[in-house]
């Protein structure tokens, strides 16, 4: 399309666009719908390769539109875009909920807002609200704060506030709950056939809490909840965003989409019917993912969505009210707070499971580090135990798992999700059978039927919970 001067409905149609892009600059394409009111845009890891160059992209952003609502998708612990190199200085929600101390909780995302807040972001969707029920579940895993609704309930709560205390908003999600699913809705589209009362009291709990106790903003998840609406994913129904969100649970803040080309609703081929669709159901932003031709799907989702408000088959008061409470969101988080006290190792290691002898003396070691293919939704992440190892007075050569120097010293072997991937677990079963007095730490969402004699289970992989896992293996 050549661009313009916006009409008033152009405008207000572009207010609820929050797509993603490649790369530490601003691309060209994207210019235009900047200078022309684009809502918002969500940043990925390719933006933020580091600090510096995050915060001159930010300034670059708000250079063509001061108003920009600028969102990340960062959770703390291995979802994360600001510390992919290195991995996250912060725990996962897994470990958090496994220590069980709010206090803790509120100060990792205190200081993790901070961050956000001084790099000139405005939202994170983060943290996870669902409660995994499945043990196996394929994405939400160490995301969540655990298997107990109570503990994911109180702990979303004290994230919430850790979050907008230090003046960033949090997005809580997967409304209305995707922990009980077996399906990757980034690939397919999973149901959910239990009866209300039971979804409620299991994984509506935190959101509704959550809710009560002030969250900014929710981000809507691509599944069917049969419950509430027999037909629709979530993200597209007004049975759950209009009905039941805002009607039952009296939800004003801001209403997100998940990232509209997933597989769960059609992939890119459907996103500018996905994108109509979730404005017809009640939301207030549509998120795009950072990957594809991110260009085109804005182009025709706007087109389509144009189209669909000239033909009176769109409420132009839908746009409107979603600007408002978009607009509202970022004044209430001007003021900022300074970041609480820093998490002290040890206070993690609280949180660990852990079985047999585990402890080593200063001296070389063999070490394997071993995982499955990352999630999308976490991506590529540096993990591992090899810098930490080191950094505790541990000499340490990594190997292959089927090295035949593997017998020359002690081994620890490091792996991650391998209740996800049978070769994997394999491995580790063969691995376990020619060294059993060797020290295994389960660095992912927990691999139950792999319980060898000398084990720790994380609840992550995080950098700060690797340095945490070292200091425990060195007795610091």
């Amino acid at each position: 399309m050549m661009f313009k001067s916006f009409s008033e409905v152009e405008s207000a149609i572009l207010k609820t666009f929050s797509p993603g892009f490649g790369g530490p600059t601003v691309p060209e394409w994207l210019k235009p719908w900047l200078e022309n009111g684009l809502g918002s845009v969500t940043l990925f890891a390719s933006n933020t390769p580091n600090f510096e160059t995050a915060r001159n992209l930010i300034a670059e952003l708000r250079s063509f539109n001061p108003e920009i609502l600028i969102a990340i998708d960062e959770e703390g612990g291995d979802v994360t875009r600001l510390f992919v190199r290195e991995g996250s200085k912060y725990p996962t929600p897994a470990l958090l909920g496994q220590c069980d101390d709010e206090d803790l909780t509120y100060r990792s995302y205190n200081s993790m807002g901070y961050v956000l807040r001084n790099l000139g972001i405005d939202i994170t969707y983060a943290p996870v609200a669902d409660v995994v029920a499945v043990q196996d579940n394929p994405i939400v895993g160490v995301r969540s704060f655990g298997m107990n609704t109570d503990v994911v309930s109180r702990h979303v709560k004290q994230a919430v506030r850790g979050l907008q205390d230090a003046g960033i908003s949090a997005c809580i999600k997967h409304f209305p709950g995707h922990g009980a699913v077996v399906e990757d809705s980034h690939h397919d589209l999973p149901f959910i056939k239990m009866a209300l009362d039971e979804y409620e009291s299991l994984h509506i709990r935190p959101f509704r809490d959550s809710i009560a106790s002030g969250t900014d903003a929710i981000m809507i998840g691509h599944l069917v909840a049969e419950s509430i609406d027999k037909e629709n994913p979530a993200s597209l129904s007004s049975a759950v965003i209009r009905d039941y969100l805002r009607g039952k649970l009296k939800f004003e803040g801001l209403v997100v989409t998940d990232a509209l080309d997933m597989g769960a609703i059609g992939g890119p081929n459907k996103i500018h019917e996905s994108a109509l669709k979730a404005l017809l159901a009640g939301a207030d932003l549509l998120c795009f993912s950072g990957m594809g031709d991110q260009s085109q799907f804005v182009l025709s989702s706007f087109d389509w969505i144009k189209a669909a408000v000239e033909n009176d088959d769109l409420p132009l008061e839908y746009l409107d009210n979603s600007f408002k409470i978009a607009t509202q969101l970022r004044e209430n988080r001007i003021n900022k707070s300074a970041p609480t006290s820093v998490i002290d190792f040890n206070e993690l290691i609280k949180g660990f499971e852990i079985s047999g002898v585990v402890d080593l003396p200063e001296g070389p070691v063999n070490l394997v580090e071993i995982g499955t293919k990352p999630t999308i939704a976490a991506g590529d992440v540096s993990w591992g135990m090899h810098r930490e190892l080191r950094a505790v007075g541990i000499s340490c050569e990594i190997h292959a798992s089927d090295a035949e120097s593997l017998s020359s010293k002690k081994l620890v072997v490091a792996f991650r999700d391998a209740y996800r991937d049978e070769p994997l677990l394999a491995t580790l079963n063969r691995l376990y059978e020619r060294f059993p007095d060797a020290i295994f730490l389960d660095m992912g969402w927990p691999t139950r039927e792999f319980s060898p004699q000398n084990l720790i289970r994380t609840f992550g992989s995080s950098a700060v919970i690797s340095m945490a896992a070292a200091r425990r293996i060195r007795g610091i």
